[in-house]
């Protein structure tokens, strides 16, 4: 079974964590893919990629959802219905959370990369008294493309328009924000940490 977690959280929310070990032909044998979805799928020119295409469906059919009704905006921003939707992937791991209220989800391999551009997208948590290091630079990174995904617009800035409060490791939790120039909002922050990834997801206040 592929499935890493199946998370019921409050509000109506549900998280999703799928592990492809999976070839194209198994993945493609479970779904029916649209027309239109296969002509992407076709235009996909990796193999990993159409995995994680086709990994996305499978969730979707997992938990009883009409892969149809899936769409992206301009932006790429997805949509599922009522319902709202954020969806990651990283090499072979793809994730999707599901919600009443605003989501967001992010994925990413363990590698020493981050450190490099932390400068990028980190300011205020730069300042922290805890040092930095490649799990904690990633988790952070994390939250903030969770937030990116959960606000929906372009042009947000990681370093002034994000803050997160130190991590603590051992809750797995912590408080998170979006400051405008006339709005802020909270997010409900949580965040998991693998041998292989990290991840974390937001929700709306």
């Amino acid at each position: 079974m592929p499935i890493v977690e199946d998370l019921n959280l409050l509000i109506k929310t549900r998280v999703i964590i799928w592990e492809i070990n999976e070839s194209i032909s198994e993945l493609s044998s479970s779904i029916v893919l649209s027309k239109a979805s296969l002509k992407i799928l076709e235009q996909k020119k990796s193999d990993i990629h159409k995995k994680q295409f086709l990994a996305v469906r499978n969730i979707l059919k997992y938990i009883s959802i009409d892969q149809k009704k899936l769409n992206y905006d301009d932006f790429g921003n997805p949509s599922i219905g009522e319902s709202k939707i954020s969806i990651t992937h990283s090499g072979f791991y793809v994730a999707i959370i599901l919600s009443a209220s605003d989501v967001g989800i992010d994925i990413e391999k363990i590698n020493d990369k981050v450190l490099k551009i932390k400068s990028k997208f980190l300011e205020t948590e730069l300042n922290y008294p805890k040092k930095l290091t490649t799990v904690s630079a990633l988790v952070y990174w994390n939250i903030k493309e969770s937030i990116y995904k959960a606000i929906g617009k372009k042009g947000i800035d990681f370093k002034k328009n994000i803050l997160v409060l130190p991590l603590d490791m051992k809750k797995n939790m912590v408080k998170s924000w979006y400051i405008d120039d006339d709005k802020i909002y909270s997010f409900d922050t949580r965040f998991k940490i693998s041998k292989k990834y990290t991840l974390a997801f937001v929700i709306k206040n």
